[in-house]
């Protein structure tokens, strides 16, 4: 499966909004040709349970609202990777991508399993060595 964009810089990237905009720009230009294609605000998870006597628009609305969203999915052939970008990565951004790869396994189960890889600015030495001894990749840019 490939992802819906070309990766590469854009204009605009679906869900990525403040200082993540610009390390993720850095990640691409010193990267080029990591990834073939790329999805972004890739949506896994159940969400919350809307009210089933909300009209179906709302039920959607807060379905679609309340699902994780994965920064950026790269593609490589048909081999997903899960890519979470921050400023600063801390020992939630952990919890964060290894819940992202258990619910997209879950949900997308012909999908070959996803790698993980965190972008980021800035890691403190205790997170970084907590992300290496669990096998975590990060990428400073």
């Amino acid at each position: 499966m490939a992802g819906r964009l070309p990766y590469g810089k854009r204009r605009k990237y679906p869900h990525m909004s403040g200082d993540d905009i610009p390390i993720w720009e850095r990640f691409v230009v010193n990267n080029p040709g990591r990834f073939d294609t790329v999805d972004y605000d890739w949506r896994v998870g159940v969400g919350a349970v809307p009210d089933p006597d909300w009209a179906e628009n709302y039920q959607r609305m807060v379905t679609m609202l309340s699902q994780k969203r994965i920064d950026v999915v790269g593609w490589n052939g048909e081999k997903p990777t899960i890519i979470e970008v921050k400023s600063r990565v801390g020992l939630s951004t952990l919890g964060q991508i290894f819940g992202y790869r258990i619910l997209f396994i879950e949900e997308f189960p012909h999908i070959e399993a996803p790698e993980i890889l965190i972008v980021t600015g800035s890691i403190g030495v205790d997170d970084m060595r907590i992300l290496k001894k669990s096998s975590v990749p990060v990428v400073v840019v």
